[in-house]
Formats: C-alpha cells, sequence, structure tokens
C-alpha cells in the first residue's frame, strides 16, 4: 500500500503556513514562492485564459510533501498543460519535500499524470542543470535542451576577492566607468524599504526600460499592463513581508539613474527586471555599474552566486558568470501535441538563427564605425 496520496487541488492556497514550510523544505526557485504563485494565479492566469492546476502528495497522516504548479490552457485546437509560468518565470522546480522520497513509489509518476486529466501536451520549460527529476515525476515524458542557457556567477566572500578574480580588462572597464560618473555627483544604491515608494520605483523602472526597448526588436513584458501590474504587486508584497522580491535604486547626486528589482534565495541573487537611465546618461554603462553594486551588495549579505537567469547576453561572461544548461520537460499525448511541438520547434529555431545574424550585423556596424572614427581624416 502507498504511502502517499497524490490528487488534484486546485483551491490550493499558497499563502498558507503548510505550504510556507514545504517551500522551505525544498529545492524550489523563487519563482515558486508562495507569494509569486499567489499573484500570478490571481492575477495573470485570468487575464491570460489560464485554468489553474496544482497537483498535490500528501503522506497519508495528510503531510504535505510536493506541490506541482501548473496552468491548462488552449491555444487553438491543442490543451496544454504547462508549469505555472505565463511568460514571467525564469526557473521551474517542483515544490517538494527533499526526505519524502517520492521516487521508492513507481506508482507516484503514474498518478500524477493521471490526476492532471486529458491534454494534448504537457511542458515544463526552463528546468535548469538537469531535467531527471522532474522527468521522474511524470510517467511518458521526455526532455530537450533549451534554446537558451542560464548564467550563474560564483562570488566570494570579500568584494576585493571576488574583483581579483574578474578579468582585469574589465574591471578597469568597470573602475572608469565609476569613475565617470562622480562629477555628477555621490553615488549608492538604496533598498526600497517603505512600501508607499514601491509604485513609483516601478514606474521609473517602466519608463527606464521603455526608453532602452525601444532601440531592439524584443518585447518587454514590462510594458505590457497586466504584467506590470503582477511585478508591481509582488514588488510591493515584497517590501511588507521581506520576500521574495528586493527592489533597489541607483541613486547619483540623489536621483535615481538605474533600479532593479531581484528575486532574492538565501544562497544568491536572482537579476529579473533592470532599467536605466538612457535619457541623461546613455554613454556611461549603466547596465553594468548597477550589476556591479548588486553583486557587492549580495556579497555583504553573504550570499555565494549572483544568478543572471534566463539569457545568453554577451556581457554576462564579462562578469565571469558560468553557463548552466536549461531543459524543457514534455509530455506529448497526442498527434495534434506533437505537431504543435514541430511547428514551436521550427519557428523557435529560426527566430534565434535571425536574432543571432542581426547581433552580428550590429557589432560588425559598431566594429566599422569606429575604425572609420579612428581612421585619420583623408
Amino acid at each position: 500500500m502507498s504511502g502517499f496520496t497524490v490528487q488534484r487541488e486546485d483551491e490550493f492556497d499558497f499563502l498558507s503556513s503548510e505550504y510556507d514550510d514545504l517551500y522551505a523544505l525544498s529545492d524550489a526557485t523563487p519563482f515558486q514562492h508562495g507569494v509569486w504563485l499567489d499573484r500570478l494565479y490571481n492575477m495573470l492566469a485570468p487575464a491570460r485564459g489560464a485554468e489553474k492546476v496544482v497537483v498535490t502528495a500528501r503522506r497519508d497522516g495528510g503531510d504535505l510533501v510536493l506541490v506541482l504548479p501548473f496552468v491548462r490552457r488552449r491555444l487553438g485546437l491543442i490543451r496544454i498543460v504547462e508549469y505555472a509560468d505565463l511568460g514571467v518565470s525564469d526557473y521551474a522546480a517542483p515544490v517538494l519535500d527533499r526526505t519524502a522520497y517520492l521516487n521508492a513509489d513507481p506508482s507516484i509518476a503514474r498518478r500524477i499524470r493521471g490526476a492532471l486529466g486529458r491534454f494534448d501536451l504537457l511542458r515544463i520549460e526552463r528546468v535548469a542543470d538537469s531535467p531527471d527529476a522532474v522527468a521522474a515525476l511524470l510517467a511518458g515524458s521526455t526532455s530537450v535542451r533549451h534554446f537558451y542557457d542560464t548564467h550563474l556567477m560564483p562570488l566570494a566572500s570579500s568584494v576585493e576577492e571576488w574583483r581579483a578574480g574578474l578579468d582585469a580588462r574589465f574591471t578597469r572597464h568597470l573602475d572608469k566607468a565609476h569613475k565617470r560618473l562622480r562629477p555628477k555627483g555621490p553615488k549608492r544604491l538604496v533598498e526600497i524599504t517603505n512600501v508607499g515608494a514601491v509604485d513609483d520605483a516601478m514606474q521609473r523602472l517602466q519608463e527606464f526600460r521603455a526608453a532602452r526597448f525601444a532601440d531592439r526588436r524584443g518585447i518587454d513584458l514590462v510594458q505590457d499592463a497586466g504584467s506590470f501590474e503582477f511585478y508591481c504587486a509582488v514588488a510591493r508584497d515584497s517590501v511588507k513581508a521581506c520576500g521574495p522580491g528586493s527592489l533597489a535604486v541607483l541613486e547619483v547626486g540623489g536621483e535615481p539613474v538605474a533600479i532593479a528589482f531581484d528575486l532574492i534565495a538565501p544562497d544568491r541573487d536572482l537579476f529579473l527586471l533592470v532599467g536605466y537611465d538612457l535619457q541623461r546618461l546613455r554613454n556611461y554603462s549603466l547596465g553594468l555599474l548597477i550589476v556591479d553594486e548588486l553583486a557587492k551588495d549580495a556579497i555583504e549579505r553573504g550570499q555565494r552566486y549572483f544568478d543572471f537567469t534566463v539569457g545568453d547576453e554577451p556581457y554576462k561572461a564579462d562578469f565571469g558568470a558560468r553557463r548552466r544548461p536549461l531543459y524543457e520537460v514534455r509530455v506529448i499525448a497526442t498527434l495534434r501535441g506533437r505537431a504543435y511541438v514541430l511547428g514551436r520547434t521550427a519557428y523557435l529555431r529560426t527566430r534565434r538563427v535571425a536574432k543571432k545574424a542581426l547581433e552580428a550585423w550590429a557589432r560588425r556596424r559598431t566594429a566599422l564605425a569606429a575604425k572609420k572614427k579612428s581612421s585619420p581624416a583623408t
């Protein structure tokens, strides 16, 4: 007889004390924090036409040992069950009691899949490092490498030791950027601790990012009204309840020049949203400087890592971040599901190739402009 009961609990309360206790015993990420998921289900899911689907496992005595937060939605004719992501979460991880040893029961994966009901495709995107622990919880699942990776920067026990481990040319560039800002006034990184100041800071962050993304072809979720209100709500809750996020402002001469909203785990800072003033200070490397300041702050808090999260931007390597693979775990249940996966994979691969080509052309154009500028006049 099994020692666990697997069931659907779609009314599950992610702000409950039993979820807090389970989260503390798990290896879940801040993207599975109770505040994050409560806001995602109550604010984003209804606006995106997504239905809350939660599978739990409890010991026969009733103690909670596993929560898998999903959403169900339709994309045309395709019935999709996916991890509670909705485009705002960078990592997916099961909220699983480390001491539960669920995999010792071979029926668990079959019962979890049965609890989810019918679907054409189930997918869990952005599983970091290895998909095995997640795949083991879903009967019939497979895993594939994600198109993007994530990047993790190890921190040292002191700012001096961390800085000494960076490339010398890059640290000189950072030092010069800091020096260029000195005539503008004193510089300091301030954490927002007054909930009344959150909305103004988030509004400024949104404005900074609007100017930044105006020069790009990318989509900025912060400009989407529903996503922005979600981020603001999590930021307000974080200030009131000390987690899962932290809102920090880089001030120069008493004026905000860069704003970051990060998520905080016990051992790391997860770099999530950042905006900086490109109207007044376009050529001051503000994006690099706020990362430098946030990393220093993380070191002073005793954290071991600065997590750049998803994306393969070159500046992450400049900071010495290590590439971490991401995976997608999926269960393809029907031919319609398979056709959707094939089409989506082809589209994403084409888009990635096109993006790399545009980036290569932009780098070449910049290099040609610099060469032309440095050439003697004829």
